[in-house]
């Protein structure tokens, strides 16, 4: 999740240009993913196909930068984030009901953006770069994976962090 993905979830500031190129959007995301990936893969020693499959590569990178119990948060987080406002609007007529759901869904959006800033700094700092002085780059679509191109794997940050 990141920021662009936060912002959908408050209406004041709903932008309507992801509304009209949404799918070059994800598309263009898509083709960053899988080329970061596949350089982060073969940093990794993992065998290259592993970048193209959605959703495996970003295990393989979860495995290697910080650990797969964040991936698995990750997921439920999206997936919260996916659901809600489908269950808001497919099914729910209630106002009162509606109003939770969207303070629910603005609260798992909050819980994607600090997860996503968590998974930024773990990806920069399994390559070498310090997290705080690039903290804004964060906050842009997948910027970490882009910079850990031109830097080397140095292993996974969260060994350290959690002394294992």
């Amino acid at each position: 999740m990141n920021i662009v993905h936060f912002i959908e979830k408050i209406p004041l500031f709903e932008l309507e240009l992801l509304e009209t190129v949404g799918l070059p959007y994800m598309a263009f995301l898509y083709v960053i993913d899988v080329y970061c990936t596949y350089r982060m893969c073969k940093s990794f020693n993992e065998p290259v196909w592993t970048s193209f499959i959605p959703f495996y590569n970003w295990i393989v990178v979860f495995k290697y930068c910080w650990n797969l119990k964040a991936f698995q948060e990750h997921m439920l987080i999206e997936i919260a984030g996916l659901l809600i406002p489908f269950f808001s609007e497919a099914f729910i007529t209630h106002e009162g009901i509606e109003f939770i759901l969207a303070i629910i869904d603005l609260f798992v959006a909050c819980l994607g953006l600090k997860h996503g800033i968590e998974i930024g700094i773990f990806v920069l700092k399994a390559h070498g770069y310090d997290a705080k002085k690039l903290f804004p780059i964060i906050f842009f679509f997948d910027l970490p994976l882009i910079l850990s191109l031109r830097a080397k794997y140095l292993g996974n940050p969260s060994l350290e962090h959690h002394g294992a």
